[in-house]
């Protein structure tokens, strides 16, 4: 055996017995292998004959996409994943890495970058997965609306192996267009990971946020072809800005996984698209492929850069036409790839005005104005004025990557704000999101800078001069590292914090005690329009345990006009009903088929003080700040 299969085989090994060691084993296992292991073997079959260095964002950006696609085509043929089927595929995943790591032996290895960058860039990774797991140290549930959502869409996927085309048993919604890709992924580790729904999520969440760190770097090594632009980009992506780690506060998980994904596009569009083979063009459609139901918006991005790439650079060069044919091509194939989502979800359009999800333009919530008070975060306004000045750096030695970075930026805002051409917003593509999403040309920007003067500086500078350039400026990107991510204690916006630990042990009960065909009236509040959200963890009561809540999650409004009326005026009840009294609340609940009271001691409706020791209501469980209450 050589020298390069000892090592290869070695760090794999290392890694086995590492995962072993840590808390939640199966989990890391699960996730190390379906977001790693897909992408790597498709890189590898296909090589691109890219630096060691840019793979990385490939491999996740592949491996988040594969899955989803073998989603749909199962589904489509009546087939599904089951745990079995699950676990035979991880394990030959492993047997195709060690395989594959086999037949690389035979070839010459060296280091793929220079020690000190390598080791900075393990200090990056290091720093991201430490802090990552600092911010959910003492939380129970992952906090706001949307995280009640996905983790129902997930347990769906979870138990049946299929799109969910339809929510049933949990929402009597059918015809469900809405974006599932990272739903997939995630049952897909689930099944294996032997977590409960709501810590899974939160680790996976978190896992998410250590790889999009890993995949902006990565990608952008490649796009500027400097190593230290790359782990510049992803310090910026994983310490100096709040986004996209504040993702936590509202579990924008979907989102997290798109813009992972978003990347591989960004280089694929720039060091792929012509290419003389077909090898680029395989990987491409595949990453729209699995991008186009993990998020809309993400996706949107993706081909946006796509046409910002060929109008800056390609659009000059005679093989244009070819170029853009090309480009054209994979989003064709994508399209057909997910055929069988795209059908439904076109079917499912409705007309403006609807006030439903499925309509295509309209909102106020998508307006800039809405969404101006998030652009304009100190922390967005302070990173990009900073990445403006380093993107005039960035001039010097990559303008058109500049350029065409800053025509990127403005093809999105113009797509979010159709408005300034006299067209109307668009239902799917808001100003909100964007917002949340401007980290990513801000840490392009930024690392274009950073190599700009990297490259400038090394070429002009004699060698002694510019090996001790070099030094200084690892060491200052390191020091940054380390005081950024030790800034970076916590994300979480208590006020974003619906359940909590007592929730769990009464959610665990629950599951334990209550019959499966029981109903729980549940304490509720206003979210957005007519929409209401839970008010503690017993939101949390349908996820977790299978059983009907009178507030069920948001998507509820995905599905027929007669369910979503029925809907609203439960909750619009419940809404206005703090002032009930007890007698009052067990009447509704009465006339509505509620069987249980889910009550806390801050509880605006269902108040653990107010329904003790009335006629109308038994205690059938305490704790410190949760008593649940059977209707007599």
């Amino acid at each position: 055996m050589n020298r390069q299969r000892i090592i290869g085989l070695g760090g794999l090994l290392g890694l086995a017995v590492l995962i072993l060691i840590l808390p939640h084993s199966r989990f890391w296992f699960a996730a190390l292998v379906c977001t790693l292991a897909p992408g790597y073997l498709l890189e590898r079959w296909l090589d691109l004959e890219l630096a060691p260095l840019v793979r990385p964002s490939l491999w996740i950006g592949l491996s988040l996409a594969v899955w989803p696609l073998g989603y749909v085509w199962l589904t489509t043929f009546g087939l599904a994943f089951s745990v079995g089927m699950i676990t035979f595929i991880a394990f030959g995943l492993v047997g195709g890495v060690v395989w594959r790591i086999w037949r690389e032996g035979e070839q010459p290895w060296a280091l793929p970058a220079p020690v000190p960058i390598l080791g900075l860039g393990l200090l990056i990774v290091a720093f991201a997965i430490s802090t990552r797991v600092s911010h959910i140290r003492n939380v129970a549930f992952p906090p706001w609306v949307d995280s009640i959502h996905h983790a129902t869409i997930m347990r769906v996927i979870a138990e049946i192996g299929q799109v969910p085309y339809s929510l049933r048993p949990y929402l009597p919604v059918d015809n469900f267009g809405y974006h599932w890709g990272f739903h997939s992924t995630a049952a897909t580790i689930y099944n294996l990971s032997g977590m409960s729904i709501p810590q899974f999520m939160l680790w996976y969440g978190q896992f998410l946020g250590v790889l999009i760190v890993i995949s902006v770097g990565s990608a952008t090594i490649g796009l500027s072809k400097s190593p230290i632009a790359g782990l510049a980009a992803a310090t910026m992506t994983g310490f100096i800005s709040i986004m996209p780690a504040y993702y936590l506060s509202w579990g924008r998980y979907t989102l997290l996984a798109g813009l992972a994904m978003v990347p591989v596009v960004l280089l694929l569009a720039w060091v792929a698209m012509d290419r003389s083979d077909r090898k680029g063009l395989i990987l491409l459609t595949i990453t729209l492929g699995g991008l186009l139901p993990t998020h809309f918006v993400a996706a949107g991005f993706a081909l946006l850069w796509c046409v910002a790439v060929w109008l800056g650079r390609d659009v000059w060069y005679e093989q244009r036409w070819r170029v853009l044919g090309n480009q054209a091509a994979a989003v064709g194939m994508a399209i057909l790839l997910m055929s069988p989502w795209l059908a439904l979800l076109i079917s499912e359009i409705q007309p403006a005005g609807s006030g439903t999800p499925k309509q295509l333009v309209g909102g106020g919530y998508n307006t800039y104005e809405a969404a101006k008070g998030l652009y304009w975060t100190w922390n967005n306004l302070v990173l990009f004025f900073v990445s403006l000045a380093t993107a005039l750096i960035g001039l010097w030695q990559h303008w058109r990557l500049v350029l065409i970075s800053c025509l990127w930026a403005l093809l999105v805002m113009l797509f979010a704000n159709p408005v300034v051409i006299g067209l109307p917003y668009l239902s799917f593509f808001n100003n909100n999101i964007v917002a949340l999403a401007i980290f990513l040309p801000i840490s392009l920007w930024f690392a274009f800078g950073i190599a700009s003067l990297d490259q400038g500086l090394s070429k002009h500078l004699k060698v002694g001069v510019a090996r001790g350039w070099r030094a200084v400026r690892t060491a200052i990107l390191a020091i940054t590292v380390l005081i950024s991510a030790s800034k970076m204690h916590s994300v979480i916006n208590d006020g974003t914090i619906i359940a909590k630990a007592d929730d769990l042990t009464a959610l665990n009960w629950i599951v334990q005690r209550i019959p499966k065909n029981a109903r729980f009236a549940i304490n509720t509040e206003g979210w957005l329009y007519n929409v209401a959200r839970g008010g503690d963890g017993g939101w949390w009561i349908l996820p977790y345990a299978g059983l009907q809540v009178s507030t069920p999650p948001v998507v509820y409004n995905q599905g027929t006009f007669e369910y979503i009326d029925a809907v609203e005026a439960e909750t619009g009840w419940l809404r206005n009903a703090s002032d009930k009294t007890p007698s009052e609340l067990a009447q509704w609940m009465r006339d509505h088929d509620y069987d249980y009271a889910y009550a806390t001691t801050n509880g605006k409706i269902f108040n653990q003080a107010k329904l003790a020791n009335t006629p109308e209501f038994e205690l059938v469980y305490e704790n410190e700040s949760v008593a649940i209450y059977l209707r007599k």
